[in-house]
């Protein structure tokens, strides 16, 4: 074998080394993002907060969370009951990890309408049941403007918080928080 036979197959072993690896991560970054849902089990009380649009103040409603999985582990169902100035919300949520591009996918109903995204994960930290981390990204509307959203889920023992924030796609600008959840797993 000559020396640049050698050279190439050498690049072919580290390629597929490095291949190996990356999917091998990927396969565990998307476990890791199943261990997360299948960990969001159980009866959570707290609120739900957002950031006005208007006034840029922040508002909370009290919120209460029943979420469960399904049979095959496969699906987290999240029924939700929140205030509404002057009424009573019903929404659920079910979300998945794609078995083939390990997106998540989340659809959301209440009063009638629903609406379902595909998110990818872009960090996934599972160091047990009751301590993890998940961010994830995708581009869709804010009010009436396009931009890049990122939410980012954490357990810590018994809470459990959301925060989802925003940058525009029509200027050069930071991440801006615009809602999320602060929750305790009822015992």
């Amino acid at each position: 074998m000559s020396h640049a036979q050698a050279s190439v197959s050498s690049l072919l072993k580290s390629l597929c080394l490095a291949v190996m690896v990356l999917f091998c991560s990927a396969a565990f970054a998307q476990e890791d993002a199943k261990a997360v849902l299948a960990a969001s089990v159980g009866n959570w009380d707290g609120s739900l907060y957002y950031m006005d649009y208007q006034s840029g103040q922040r508002v909370n409603i009290p919120l209460r969370v029943e979420a469960e999985m399904t049979p095959d582990g496969a699906t987290l169902i999240q029924n939700a009951i929140f205030m509404d100035p002057g009424r009573l919300v019903y929404a659920v949520g079910l979300s998945t990890i794609d078995r083939d591009s390990g997106e998540l996918i989340e659809a959301s109903f209440r009063e009638g309408k629903g609406e379902s995204f595909r998110s990818r994960v872009s960090e996934v930290s599972y160091l047990t049941a009751e301590q993890w981390r998940i961010v994830v990204v995708r581009e869709g509307p804010d009010g009436n403007r396009q931009a890049e959203i990122r939410q980012t889920v954490e357990r810590s023992g018994d809470s459990m918080n959301s925060k989802r924030e925003v940058r525009y796609l029509d200027e050069d600008s930071s991440f801006q928080l615009r809602n999320g959840i602060d929750l305790k797993l009822e015992k």
